[in-house]
């Protein structure tokens, strides 16, 4: 019987082996037929059944059975081909391909949605792209200022808001997620961005995701996520031999001045009703207020090695007075590309080094001549002014390995120091460790499946906080599948958080074991109805641990204190958004309509508020009622003079700004927006542009809050707006280039009612009272390219020399011009 086995297993083996043997293969390289470099993760289907992926050289295999086969070859941004591939017994067939970039619409591919790279008109969520060259043409030395431009957007004295998703806050927390290349780029001493430590130089895009992204990035992913994504270097068509070259130096200089404010009222008029000028705001005399900057970025292939390199420097006298700011910032970007054993592996190490130093104030002096004077002028003894110098240092190795059958992994790491100096005893140093390992396995039949784990700690020594240490880690994973028209995706986070004693509190239980993790997921579907249309749906939990500075921050400015809150509670919320967006080509025109309706809410949120807050020990009641009697039976003053006098320095000891809970709050709205390019006759144009509404309300109607806001009877959320309009068109004639920028924000209906009150700051309740109608601000911009290589432009902000303000007391700059030189060899 053993026998019989045998000889059975023996017969199995030797035919498994002839059939085996009587297969053919596949094989083969994917390049871009223009640049002629290998595609990495190009889908090669068979029969519609099965395949592969292309791996980190272009090249793929795969095995066939004798007979004819439908081949297709699919990747983002390049036109699908589809062949006829004849496979004899024992053949091996060779099938080199060049894919041609796609035209049909803009063909605009991102990452940051899943962490793998999407057609935008496939992603369940909604998103908006900004590409390099809208960055250099308005002439951005400061990505704070660019954020303003994107539909849906707004920044708030450098707090970002997406859709009314945030306030103002005093730049301590933010509900949006900043990122360089996938690594978070948000302080861990206030958990905010610095904008002009973000690269402008290197861009490749800029991606912005709409709505709770935390199941996928974490904490600070509340309300949204910016995505900076860096370029490596590229082959680029030579201009003499047609060869192409394998480096590029791009060099950007300019100079610039402020305007004269010119001061009028809401209809236009020059002079008020006695016909008496308005006073003026200008306190600079004849010369004007400059700034001037220089930027360079050198890439290069050198063999195996990727290398970026540059940094710029910037000087800015100012428009309010004793501000001012300069710095120095120099970076590296390196990728060393393993072949042969090795292939598919790289390494690297990205680097940012940063000196900024410069004047700010909080406050102007008044509404009048003194908007753009420090409250207390320039006198040593009163002055608001704060003389700063800090800098920044990151440093970022990593790990990347892409397989041949779709595999990819990573493991990204980031070491960030912050180290704000100042005259004003408010200093801080600040060390970030962040750390990821990330996993995803890409499949042919259109299957991703994510996975990763986070962990960060964070130590912070600071006059202004104390000194505190934090540390977080995270389990995540998401799957993303697409079938003929439906794309699918789910997604899963826990997240713990510690801060000093204070740690992340959930229910959440496997089994009998309680987790110390918060649960965040979401959910994604969309569906193409037509042949470029695309109907999509999305929820997604938030999750947001209070910053170092939202608990702990204890300062002042002016008559202005802002107090710690160690007991501030998470955030938590969710976002929901049901969209369509129609990508269409008529004539010479193609791009994306986009059409949107979003509804978020959260619990526990958190809020910057103004007010009285005593502790315990003292009884709110009686300090309003009869705050001397209650000192003096309290604490046995002799008399009642001198027990009024203690009773309002207490009173002022404890009135405030202080990050709260403030319980729920909703914000519903829709969104419409465009992006697309065309021809007008000789002219080229570009347009991205959009319109927001939004009904941010809070749910808390009790009086200790309500009595804190401008406007009690509103119960809109304060510092948001409920419309916002956003358009920039760009026009190329030969070699010229003409672009217009137009931003419309209406009123701010609530803010702080302490801002009103000319104790604290003079002139902000009649300048509100008489700047209700909202803001529109327009920028343009001319360039002439007398080469390919070389460019000269003039930019002017805000050209109708606007007065407007941002937060009360923070007029905006007025109308500036520039001239910008640009070259590339």
């Amino acid at each position: 019987m053993n026998r019989i086995a045998v000889s059975i297993i023996c017969i199995s083996f030797v035919t498994r082996s002839v059939l085996y043997g009587q297969d053919g293969a596949l094989q083969g390289k994917v390049v871009s037929q223009k640049s002629k470099e290998p595609l990495i993760g190009v889908n090669i289907i068979i029969d519609d059944t099965s395949g592969t992926v292309t791996g980190i050289d272009g090249h793929y295999l795969l095995k066939l059975s004798p007979g004819i086969h439908s081949a297709q070859y699919r990747f983002l941004g390049f036109k699908t081909q589809v062949h006829k591939i004849l496979i004899n017994q024992g053949e091996t067939v060779t099938k080199n391909i060049e894919l041609a970039e796609s035209v049909t619409e803009l063909d605009i591919v991102v990452v940051s949605a899943g962490k793998f790279e999407q057609r935008i008109e496939d992603v369940t969520v909604s998103m908006e792209v900004i590409k390099p060259q809208l960055v250099t043409s308005k002439n951005t030395y400061n990505l704070e200022n660019l954020m303003d431009q994107i539909p849906g957007v707004n920044i708030v004295d450098g707090q970002c808001n997406i859709r009314g998703g945030s306030g103002y806050s005093y730049g301590a927390g933010s509900r949006v997620l900043v990122l360089v290349d996938d690594i978070p780029a948000l302080a861990s001493d206030a958990n905010d961005v610095k904008w002009n430590f973000l690269p402008v130089e290197n861009l490749e895009q800029i991606e912005v995701i709409k709505g709770a992204s935390s199941a996928l990035f974490g904490s600070s992913a509340l309300n949204g996520v910016i995505n900076i994504r860096t370029a490596y270097p590229k082959d680029i068509a030579g201009s003499g031999s047609g060869k192409p070259v394998n480096s590029q130096t791009i060099i950007n200089v300019f100079h610039g001045f402020y305007f004269d404010p010119v001061r009028r009222d809401t209809l236009g008029n020059f002079r008020d009703s006695s016909g008496n000028l308005y006073k003026p705001l200008k306190w600079w005399n004849n010369s004007q207020q400059i700034y001037t900057g220089a930027n360079l970025m050198h890439s290069r292939k050198i063999k195996n090695l990727d290398l970026v390199v540059g940094g710029n420097i910037f000087s800015d006298q100012g428009y309010r007075l004793g501000e001012y700011e300069q710095w120095t910032k120099g970076f590296a970007n390196t990728r060393y590309r393993f072949k042969n054993k090795l292939e598919g592996l790289s390494v690297g190490l990205n680097t940012t080094l940063m000196r900024n130093n410069g004047g700010w104030f909080f406050i102007w002096a008044d509404a009048d001549s003194g908007a753009y004077i420090p409250k207390g002028g320039l006198d040593t003894a009163t002055t608001t002014i704060s003389i700063y110098t800090t800098t920044r240092t990151n440093i970022d190795p990593y790990i990347a390995y892409v397989g041949k059958k779709g595999m990819k992994l990573s493991f990204r790491n980031r070491y960030l120091n912050t180290n704000n100096m100042n005259n004003t005893n408010m200093g801080s140093n600040a060390d970030y460790y962040y750390t990821e390992f990330q996993f995803q396995k890409q499949s042919a039949d259109n299957f991703t499946f994510t996975t990763g784990y986070v962990e960060t700690y964070s130590v912070v020594k600071s006059q202004l906080y104390g000194d505190h240490f934090g540390s977080n880690f995270a389990l995540y994973a998401q799957a993303d599948k697409r079938f003929n028209r439906l794309s699918i995706s789910l997604g899963f986070r826990g997240e713990y958080y510690r801060l000093d004693t204070a740690q992340t509190v959930s229910t959440w239980e496997l089994g009998s074991i309680k987790l110390p993790l918060q649960p965040v997921m979401r959910s994604g579907l969309n569906y193409r109805l037509l042949e470029e249309t695309y109907l999509r749906a999305s929820f997604g939990q938030g999750y947001r641990f209070p910053s170092i500075a939202e608990k702990y921050i204890s300062t002042s400015v002016s008559v202005i204190k802002v107090l710690p809150n160690p007991g501030l509670q998470p955030e938590l919320g969710w976002s929901s958004e049901l969209g369509i967006k129609h990508g269409f080509k008529v004539s010479n025109w193609k791009g994306y309509l986009d059409f949107a309706g979003f509804w978020t809410e959260y619990r526990s949120m958190i809020e910057f508020t103004f007010g009285t807050f005593y502790p315990a020990s003292i009884h709110p009641d009686s300090m309003l009622n009869d705050p001397a009697g209650y000192f003096m039976r309290k604490y046995g003053f002799p008399n009642l003079a001198l027990a009024g006098k203690a009773a309002m320095d207490t009173v002022l000891a404890y009135t405030g700004f202080k990050s709260l809970n403030i319980g729920s709050s909703q914000i519903r709205g829709f969104e419409f927006s465009m992006t697309g390019t065309g021809k007008i006759g000789n002219l080229t144009a570009y347009i991205l542009g959009g319109y927001t509404f939004m009904d941010p309300v809070n749910f808390n109607r009790d009086s200790s809050y309500i009595s804190t806001l401008s406007d009690p009877t509103n119960n809109i959320l304060k510092y948001r707006f409920r419309h916002m309009a956003k358009v920039d068109i760009q026009l190329v004639y030969g070699k010229f280039t003409a672009g217009w920028s137009t931003r419309y924000n209406s009123f701010t209906e609530n803010v702080d009612a302490a801002f009103e009150d000319p104790v604290i700051i003079r002139g902000v309740r009649k300048y509100r009272s008489t700047h209700n109608k909202g803001d529109v601000v327009c920028d343009a911009r001319l360039s002439y390219s007398a080469s390919e290589n070389s460019r000269i432009s003039l930019v002017s902000n805000n050209i109708f020399n606007r007065e407007y303000m941002g937060r009360p007391g923070d007029m905006q700059p007025p109308r500036t011009l520039a001239i910008q030189y640009s070259m590339k060899f």
